[in-house]
């Protein structure tokens, strides 16, 4: 019995050094391929519309962006509590950074600022329409 054991472990130590799989060699793209992801739309300032009119495309950007800015709140909830102001002031602005980050990947490429003027005059009768076909509602 003890011999069949010890043969056993013996077939599974060689068994597993010969069995791995060899890493996959590296080959150079071809040229003209894009090998890094694809760059998101940079920042640009926020110009409010004159009509104040949010569009459909604006509307389902912000209700992308929407979960994952409560989601950063909660992560970040514990880092305002210190006491070291340069610690404070350098959360806020990482905050502040992601905040702007999320909302121009979701599609509001004047950032947080965007975001909190789609809040704020979403309940304008104009935009009821748009608001309804997003299945968003004001309180």
């Amino acid at each position: 019995m003890k011999y069949f054991t010890s043969l056993f472990f013996f077939l599974c130590a060689v068994l597993s050094f010969t069995c791995k799989e060899k890493p996959a060699e590296q080959t150079p793209a071809p040229p003209g391929t894009q090998t890094a992801p694809p760059a998101s739309a940079p920042f640009v300032p926020f110009i409010p519309p004159a009509d104040s009119s949010i569009s459909p495309q604006r509307m389902k950007a912000w209700s992308g962006c929407n979960p994952l800015l409560d989601s950063l709140t909660f992560r970040y909830a514990d880092s305002f509590k210190t006491e070291d102001p340069t610690a404070f002031m350098r959360y806020q602005e990482d905050f502040i950074a992601a905040q702007n980050k999320i909302c121009v990947r979701a599609g509001l490429p004047g950032g947080y600022q965007e975001y909190k003027w789609i809040l704020q005059h979403m309940g304008i009768e104009k935009n009821r329409a748009v608001l309804q076909s997003a299945n968003a509602q004001t309180f």
